[in-house]
């Protein structure tokens, strides 16, 4: 009669075809290991015994990727966003399972991974999104690395994919100028102000309400974003950081534009009458509701045609806003809490070419302010 093993309890042996066999018992059941030499046999038993102190179960042996990934997926649905929990969804069901999902979680090794990273770049997917890959399996792994699953997570050593930083094309002084001559009388004139006077983003400005605004101390209250989910709609979501969470000062010019804003709102609203929907935004549609940021970015760029300004896009009307701060010589501290970055070196990456600029600009400046003057001295 054969003895049961107890948990921890391995035995190595040598076949007859020169493998050497591990055999480790976990939860009752066997687990096999087929190596070359006896010391691999020790060293894997050595590391089993490891990963079940550390809280493995035998499931957690046979689990697959693909299975691992679902249940991550299904415990973050309380801790993230929907509009990335969708994103994760694509990610996983586009790249990863049809590539690795099959595979056993504790079988995945680097290798297989930079394989399929490479497989995807030469079929032409972006960096971006190569680089989304990578940053989904590593947290992933991270957790069966916690779960005792794995003893290191096999995505740490693959290179994460560089991505080139998009080109930004700011309005100029007076381009900017021009383009709120153009929007000038326009329903959402107040918008595109508040975009360039503060560099907000798109999905900030959509989603302000009036309560944001106090009106005494001219101060903006960023505290969430009206953003798209894939197949559901508009919806009002808190800012994606910490950082984006923030105040944002202005001054009287602008809050007079959003007086007027709000008195022509309020008439809009009295001629809407039953069908008006009161959500205290600061730019509703036509009936108080979201207002669809397509319907911006289509008036947006006949404004830009209207003023006869470059094809731009909205976005840079944020840059336009912080690259004109760095320009008046702003602080960038000052700068980076205005636009919401989380560190002053992403302002200082992002706007590298204003920083440029701005070093040009000061020097000479300074060069006008100490030359020396020739001065006739008389006798």
């Amino acid at each position: 009669m054969t003895k049961r093993r107890a948990n921890h309890e391995g035995s190595i042996y040598h076949r007859k075809d020169g493998l050497w066999c591990a055999q480790l018992s976990l939860d009752g059941k066997r687990l096999t290991k087929y190596c070359k030499s006896q010391r691999d046999c020790r060293d894997w038993i050595k590391s089993m015994v490891t990963r079940i102190d550390g809280g493995l179960s035998y499931e957690g042996t046979r689990i697959t990727l693909e299975d691992f990934t679902r249940l991550w997926l299904k415990a973050k649905e309380l801790s993230i966003r929907e509009r990335t929990l969708f994103q994760y969804g694509q990610l996983t069901n586009n790249y990863i399972y049809p590539s690795l999902g099959k595979m056993r979680l504790q079988d995945v090794r680097t290798a297989h991974i930079r394989a399929m990273q490479l497989g995807y770049h030469e079929a032409g997917t972006g960096p971006r999104t190569l680089q989304m890959i990578r940053s989904l399996l590593y947290s992933v792994f991270k957790q069966a690395v916690r779960e005792g699953i794995l003893l290191r997570n096999p995505v740490e050593a693959v290179e994460r994919p560089r991505v080139e930083q998009k080109e930004v094309f700011p309005l100029s002084e007076d381009q900017a100028r021009q383009f709120l001559i153009a929007a000038s009388g326009e329903r959402n004139e107040a918008l595109f102000y508040l975009a360039i006077m503060t560099g907000m983003r798109q999905g900030e400005l959509l989603g302000l309400m009036w309560s944001d605004l106090d009106w005494d101390k001219g101060v903006i209250h960023v505290q969430r974003q009206l953003q798209r989910i894939e197949r559901k709609g508009l919806f009002l979501t808190r800012p994606k950081t910490r950082s984006g969470k923030r105040k944002i000062k202005i001054g009287p010019g602008l809050l007079e534009h959003l007086s007027r804003h709000r008195a022509r709102q309020l008439q809009e609203s009295l001629a809407a009458g039953d069908t008006w929907e009161e959500q205290d935004l600061m730019f509703p549609n036509s009936l108080g509701k979201p207002l669809e940021p397509r319907r911006i970015f289509k008036e947006f760029k006949e404004l830009l045609k209207k003023a006869g300004l470059p094809d731009i896009r909205f976005h840079d009307m944020r840059h336009t806003a912080i690259s004109l701060l760095i320009d008046m010589g702003i602080p960038i501290n000052a700068i980076q809490e205005r636009a919401g970055h989380s560190k002053a070196s992403v302002t200082t990456d992002i706007y590298g070419h204003a920083m440029s600029r701005a070093q040009d600009m000061a020097a000479e400046r300074i060069e006008d302010l100490v030359a020396p003057i020739a001065v006739k001295l008389t006798q």
